[in-house]
């Protein structure tokens, strides 16, 4: 299992995607996802495609990782017509410095963090689940999005 990841307050882990590198205008919205193509990531990943106008207009960057191939997540992210980048986590190491590598240490759990244009996290849940209507109001709430 992960040791703890980030909490609200913390500054956004230092791991090999790079990722304080994208932050700058507006707040950074990181996506955790298990497997490309499977229902609930395929869920989880949709509905920020389809709300992707409304994040664009608070700001955020958004990126969803995973431990799928590049070229899988290529395939996924065209079939989906997702507007916004997969990275691949083949190693985990993105997982394990956010606290959401799977306890078999093969691939992240769902999961879902926000960071301001600082790196400082503003939301987490490591177990983010896309059929929960509260989690993805949390996601907006956190991006700046007065509900």
């Amino acid at each position: 299992m992960s040791e703890p990841g980030p909490e609200i307050g913390d500054l956004l882990p230092d791991t090999s995607l790079h990722l304080r590198l994208r932050l700058g205008d507006g707040p950074l919205l990181v996506l955790f996802f298990s497997e490309a193509n499977t229902p609930l990531c395929t869920t989880q990943l949709c509905a920020f495609r389809d709300d992707y106008e409304m994040l664009a207009e608070l700001g955020a960057d958004v990126v969803a990782v995973s431990t799928d191939s590049e070229a899988d997540q290529a395939r996924f992210r065209e079939e989906h017509l997702l507007p916004f980048a997969l990275l691949s986590d083949g190693d985990l190491s993105a997982a394990a410095a956010f606290g959401v590598a799977d306890g078999e240490g093969r691939r992240a759990q769902r999961a879902a963090f926000v960071a301001d244009r600082e790196g400082v996290i503003q939301l987490a849940i490591p177990f983010y689940q896309p059929t929960n209507f509260e989690h993805y109001q949390q996601v907006f709430e956190a991006l700046g999005l007065d509900v």
